[in-house]
């Protein structure tokens, strides 16, 4: 697959790359931090009139005429800047599952909005128990009248105490992937939202449903039908999370070698060790990799293209050389770099929380693991010049 940048997309690139260093300073995005809602509503104006908000949306609704790779050239910078906004939960998650499962009146009413950055809406997948599994929900969804009843806890909900709604998953049915999507208003009676401290920032919720009653209006796509949209939804969102932590790297190798290249020791600058060298050396051969790896995933889903082990291989391997970047990071700069007045300590709790979203480096390993046992030829790929896969 060509996933080469052509001119639009090198400069959407680094139009958002400009945008992400200036749109916020360190102080500001910790401040933003302590708040409720955890963003700069502004500044996700700012973005919405740019385009983001609608780049993966069809003209139709507001849709602003990029695509889901170019989105991620725009994450990625995003990550860089440490910039927080409600792009996953509005866009890559709620926005988009309802662009693929909604009814037309739910696209006529939400994606436009979402697009001009008025309208806000999240997802509420994972519960208590954890794990990423069908059998794992428990979040009961079951008839009431001529409409639904919604009964359980969501934990790790994004922008849920902003979000005018959000889809909630639940079981409606006894085999494992007898899974319901319901569109829930934030303000609806049973809703109970309670603010979650997550390592990253991030604004996380937990919410309650209690005996929530919804029409059947509510119902997104087919009840019972509705953990392919989710697994695609977990899909996109950990290929997004590669570009962040791509971006994540890149602001942390960039301040490194800022540091090494000024700080002082036995009359030199650090760099000029070569035990310094060696590992600037390092890190950027493993950040171009998951750079390339990230932009492989993103550009297989925004192809159509089954994408579970490009995905899967951009989400390990980011999730595992992203963390180690900053600790690297962290080595180099010495006592400094754990100031929290210094911004490196912003990137590596970032990539701490971006590591675990949508499945762990672990998670992601087993996923190509059972292609791998499976399914051969697609854990080869297409490409002809890649190695054979031998097994016993």
């Amino acid at each position: 697959m060509d996933i080469t940048l052509n001119e639009d997309q090198a400069l959407i690139a680094e139009t958002a790359k400009s945008f992400a260093q200036s749109a916020l300073t360190p102080a500001r995005i910790r401040e933003l931090e302590e708040t409720e809602n955890g963003f700069d509503a502004g500044v996700w104006r700012e973005m919405a009139q740019m385009g983001w908000a609608g780049a993966p949306f069809p003209d139709a609704f507001g849709g602003s005429g990029f695509g889901l790779f170019e989105l991620s050239l725009i994450v990625e910078a995003l990550g860089q800047g440490a910039i927080p906004s409600p792009i996953y939960s509005s866009v890559v998650e709620g926005g988009m599952l309802l662009l693929e499962a909604g009814s037309e009146a739910q696209k006529k009413a939400w994606l436009p909005r979402i697009a001009a950055g008025e309208g806000l809406l999240t997802t509420a997948i994972t519960e208590p128990a954890g794990g990423l599994a069908p059998g794992q929900i428990r979040t009961e969804i079951a008839r009431a009248g001529n409409g639904f009843a919604i009964n359980g806890t969501k934990l790790f909900v994004r922008d849920a105490g902003a979000a005018e709604a959000m889809i909630c998953l639940g079981r409606s049915g006894l085999r494992p992937e007898d899974l319901t999507l319901l569109l829930v208003p934030g303000d609806a009676p049973g809703v109970a939202r309670r603010r979650l401290k997550a390592a990253g920032g991030e604004a996380l919720w937990e919410v309650t449903f209690s005996n929530v009653r919804l029409g059947a209006d509510a119902l997104v796509g087919e009840a019972g039908g509705a953990w392919p949209h989710v697994a695609q939804l977990l899909l996109r969102g950990a290929a997004m999370k590669s570009a962040e932590l791509v971006g994540i790297g890149q602001a942390s190798l960039d301040l490194t070698l800022s540091y090494a290249k000024t700080r002082v020791q036995f009359a030199r600058p650090i760099g000029s060790f070569q035990g310094v060298q060696h590992h600037m050396a390092n890190v950027y051969r493993d950040l171009w990799l998951c750079r390339l790896l990230a932009w492989q995933a993103n550009a297989r889903l925004a192809s159509g293209k089954p994408a579970g082990r490009e995905v899967a291989m951009a989400k390990a391997k980011a999730g595992e050389c992203m963390p180690a970047l900053t600790r690297i990071a962290h080595q180099v700069h010495g006592a400094i770099a754990y100031y929290r007045d210094y911004p490196l300590e912003l990137y590596y709790h970032r990539a701490i929380a971006a590591q675990s979203a949508y499945g762990d480096a672990g998670h992601h390993r087993r996923a190509l693991a059972r292609l791998l046992r499976e399914d051969l030829g697609r854990f080869r790929g297409e490409d002809p010049h890649e190695l054979p896969v031998h097994h016993v």
